[in-house]
């Protein structure tokens, strides 16, 4: 489906590139390209796009607790009436135990991974409320969040698998608290991105196995096609009819 805007964080690197590069590709969307660096950002715009398709840049640091709410007054000011689709993409890792955890580390952690997500969502409401319904909003999980499957990864992620854990709670708050929003969590699998094959070494691979056109290919058509009554709260293992533990 085309013809929608769509709002990704982290979307000049990584999963979030990928999707920013799926959805360009079509006719008549607006991208909201949310970054860190708008000026490092730039050659977003100079892509080939679909027909009538536009890229719009703003400033998210997810480190933030002001910039969505800056960033949706931006995208306002630049002709932005409605989101149709939010993909909160950014996120880090860190290698760690919980003993050996400073603080400062975890809270560090906590609020890019997990508190940003909230604070997106919070910021993003009012545009998501004025979309055609449902509007879709879309967290990049991961695997390691899994409680149910914690056992598998016997690694010191403990700030990153508690902070994915802890936002694919919220987000599945967000499509309870709404009965015309569908949130979705969705680990994307292992993917060749810098984080992606940081992982598939850890499991003693040489790179990610999937490619990144192939899992952005693969959520893109979770997030089109997902409904409130069947995929709404879910936690998606890749493709739309496989889903992770919780």
């Amino acid at each position: 489906m085309s013809g929608k805007t769509y709002l990704i964080t982290g979307a000049n690197r990584g999963i979030g590139r990928g999707m920013f590069d799926h959805y360009v590709a079509q006719p008549n969307n607006t991208l909201v390209a949310a970054v860190r660096n708008v000026e490092g950002a730039q050659g977003l715009v100079d892509i080939p796009k679909g027909e009538n398709t536009k890229v719009i840049i703003t400033k998210i640091d997810s480190s933030s607790k002001t910039d969505p709410y800056d960033a949706v007054k931006d995208i306002q000011a630049q002709g932005v009436e409605h989101i149709d689709v939010v993909i909160s993409s950014a996120g880090i890792a860190k290698l760690n135990t919980i003993e050996d955890m400073p603080l400062e580390e975890y809270e560090e952690v906590l609020m890019i991974n997990a508190i940003s997500v909230m604070l997106l969502y919070k910021a993003t409401l009012p545009l998501l409320r004025k979309a055609p319904h449902p509007a879709r909003f879309t967290f990049i999980s991961a695997a390691g969040g899994s409680l149910n499957d914690m056992p598998k990864y016997p690694y010191p992620n403990a700030s990153y698998a508690s902070s994915k854990a802890l936002a694919n709670s919220l987000v599945v708050k967000m499509g309870m608290e709404n009965d015309w929003l569908i949130s979705l969590c969705i680990h994307p699998g292992l993917v060749q991105t810098d984080l992606g094959n940081l992982g598939a070494r850890a499991f003693g691979l040489e790179k990610a196995p999937l490619t990144l056109e192939e899992s952005s290919r693969n959520t893109a058509y979770i997030i089109e096609n997902a409904t409130k009554k069947d995929h709404s709260e879910k936690f998606f293992n890749e493709t739309i009819d496989r889903i992770h533990p919780w």
